[in-house]
């Protein structure tokens, strides 16, 4: 019977010291948040990671009256190694886009004019969508705008 338990002790010692190991590096080595460098390394590799993606940003909210024209700033960014950059807008029945639905974009920071105005009072929606390409890899983000017309 103790031969047995040895074998069994040692083996299982052996696979939690493993599997405990492997943590992930932008875990702190396991460790949690009190690990040592933990606030100094995290932000920076974190920061590496958001600026290698294309983004949009898009207010999140707009009050505006309805039949006017109205405008919101979009900001994108692109990686210089994503090609085939495009940029569509798509929204509710009762708004009308001013601007242009489909841009063809290269791959920098660029501001996107948005011009729509709203037919009907109520909420409604206007989704910007931005697709790329990596490494023959498809990439595609959104960011929804939340129009209330009065």
């Amino acid at each position: 019977m103790k031969r047995f338990n040895v074998p069994l002790i040692v083996t299982s010692a052996l696979l939690f010291v493993v599997q405990n190991s492997n943590a992930c590096q932008l875990h702190a080595s396991g460790f949690g948040a009190f690990a040592p460098y933990h606030n100094t390394r995290m932000p920076g590799t974190l920061q590496n990671l958001a600026d290698s993606f294309p983004s949009i940003n898009l207010a999140s909210r707009a009050l505006v009256t309805v039949g006017s024209n109205n405008s919101q700033q979009v900001k994108i960014t692109v990686p210089l190694s994503y090609t085939n950059v495009s940029l569509t807008v798509e929204s509710s029945d009762n708004i009308t886009v001013l601007s242009r639905r489909e841009l063809i974009l290269s791959s920098v920071s660029e501001q996107y004019d948005l011009g729509f105005t709203t037919d009907v009072p109520g909420t409604h929606e206007i989704t910007v969508y931005l697709n790329a390409m990596n490494e023959g890899s498809a990439f595609t983000t959104q960011q929804t705008l939340i129009v209330e017309a009065g």
